[in-house]
């Protein structure tokens, strides 16, 4: 129930999963074949002649292709998922329309995978200029949080009007200006 198209690009092929024992794929093909046929309400149902030619065409359609491949695209075909069918499902319909869109449905998420493999290395390249800015970023927190340990050890015994007083002169010195802010937060702390 959970079986996705990602799921089933690594699984073997049927081809190689039955090369021994024809009639064991074709059997095990007919038993899905007629429970995707009997999952649909039409009037008429194709004779036994007919579900053995659409059991050899799914053999053949699906001979590089997994028996997952097979299982997720009836179960996508009678969910309605590639169309509506009107008057009655045959081999024209699932393996001329249908089929060629689960095909490409799962190349598009084979594609997708091999992108996803891509991009690591994408990024290592660039590699350099990435420990450049994480260590300058690293820096300049380094920085920040030393000016905040300098001022609370500078304002570790003042009171709130000695603060306020060292808020007005740092205010004037163009040196100091720039820690003013980091004085004003440490106000909010001072309570004598």
């Amino acid at each position: 129930m959970q079986l996705t198209i990602t799921d089933t690009l690594t699984k073997p092929i049927l081809k190689t999963v039955f090369k021994l024992d024809t009639t064991l794929a074709f059997s095990v093909t007919k038993v899905l074949v007629k429970r995707f046929l009997n999952s649909f309400a039409f009037a008429t149902k194709l004779t036994e002649d007919q579900v053995d030619i659409l059991t050899v065409d799914a053999l053949d359609k699906f001979s590089h292709e997994s028996l997952e491949d097979m299982i997720l695209f009836f179960k996508m075909a009678r969910s309605g998922r590639f169309g509506a069918t009107k008057k009655g499902v045959d081999s024209n319909l699932i393996f001329g329309e249908w089929f060629p869109l689960y095909l490409e449905l799962k190349s598009k998420e084979r594609e997708s995978i091999i992108e996803l493999k891509k991009q690591p290395s994408k990024t290592f390249g660039k590699g350099m200029q990435d420990v450049y800015i994480t260590y300058k970023e690293a820096y300049l927190r380094n920085v920040e949080k030393s000016k905040k340990e300098y001022i609370d050890r500078f304002t570790a015994n003042m009171d709130r009007q000695m603060l306020e007083d060292t808020i007005t002169t740092w205010e004037r010195d163009k040196e100091l200006k720039k820690y003013v802010p980091l004085l004003k937060k440490k106000r909010r702390t001072v309570i004598k």
